[in-house]
């Protein structure tokens, strides 16, 4: 550890993202303890970038105070990742769902840091397109375990995590905001339903956050939200003035106005299904330690596979035959 004066530090929105923000009483108290006593822990830094202390940082730098500074060594983002994670499960007033989150971003991080670790030290071996190296080499089962075994969870549970964590960020991609929400507590969505919620296409997280802001709902039911978003879409923008001229003509008439049929409403719901369908797929062809599964399970799929296949070949051959008219 070096004594450092006051030196400009970088904070990264990857790394502060996986930071729980800090009640308020606890923030006054810290300020408090600093002001009165110093700042007694240290800031660690990678190569400039603030890794912990983020608030002890803004607080000396705010007092013009002294504070320590520790640096520590990583090989990658993964390693720092992974670093963060585990500071942060140390913390006793994490919501449920950042404590679901941390512990799917570090089974991320450490896959990525064991298949980086492996093709190091095996050149003669290279991944495959989407990065990832055959399970006979790195096992996702492996990696689960060992975090698992820390964390009082089965291998599975930290696999599931993961996927709740990438559906997450995708999330967070479309709306900080209602992500936000989510890890904190304040709005309410299931395993299943925030990876639904996360597929979602962006004009309807936009109906959401409306629908959030208006503090009618503090809950999300996937497939009710759903229902209302595709039935009930929000205005947008401004009002469609043509639209409140009909509907006052039609008043006045005292005629009321049926919604217009859309043949096309079907095919349009479908084509942003089908998406999901195949991020599925995909999603459990990289996550599923398929050796490990038992004959029971794959037969179901397999079957509701097949099922699937057939009601697709159907559905094609009617849109070929639409078509050729």
């Amino acid at each position: 550890m070096n004594d450092m004066p006051m030196p400009e530090l970088v904070k990264d929105p990857e790394f502060t993202d996986l930071i729980q923000p800090r009640d308020t009483q606890y923030m006054e108290e810290l300020e408090e303890d600093i002001f009165d006593h110093g700042c007694t822990d240290p800031v660690c830094v990678w190569n400039n970038i603030i890794i912990d202390g983020h608030l002890r940082y803004d607080l000396c730098k705010r007092w013009d105070i002294h504070f320590t500074l520790r640096r520590i060594l990583f090989e990658s983002r993964d390693e720092a990742v992974s670093f963060i994670c585990r500071t942060q499960l140390k913390r006793t007033d994490l919501t449920g769902e950042y404590k679901k989150y941390l512990i799917g971003r570090m089974f991320r991080a450490e896959m990525n840091t064991a298949v980086g670790k492996f093709l190091k030290e095996n050149p003669d071996k290279t991944a495959t397109p989407d990065g990832q190296v055959s399970q006979k080499y790195v096992r996702k089962t492996d990696v689960a375990t060992v975090i698992g075994n820390e964390y009082n969870f089965g291998f599975s549970t930290v696999t599931k995590y993961d996927i709740y964590a990438r559906a997450v960020d995708d999330l967070k991609r479309k709306s900080p905001e209602i992500a936000q929400k989510i890890l904190n507590g304040k709005l309410r969505v299931s395993h299943e339903n925030i990876i639904e919620l996360s597929r979602l296409p962006i004009e309807d997280i936009n109906g959401l956050k409306r629908l959030l802001d208006s503090g009618s709902i503090d809950r999300i039911g996937y497939s009710q939200l759903r229902h209302e978003l595709r039935w009930q879409r929000l205005p947008t923008g401004k009002p469609d003035s043509r639209r409140i001229k009909r509907e006052k003509a039609s008043a006045e008439a005292g005629i009321k106005q049926m919604p217009a049929t859309d043949p096309d409403s079907e095919l349009e719901s479908l084509k942003f299904t089908i998406p999901s369908w195949s991020k599925t797929i995909s999603r459990t062809m990289e996550l599923t330690d398929f050796t490990s599964t038992s004959t029971k399970a794959r037969r179901e799929v397999k079957m509701q596979l097949l099922n699937l296949t057939r009601k697709i070949t159907k559905l094609l051959s009617q849109l070929e035959e639409d078509d050729s008219k």
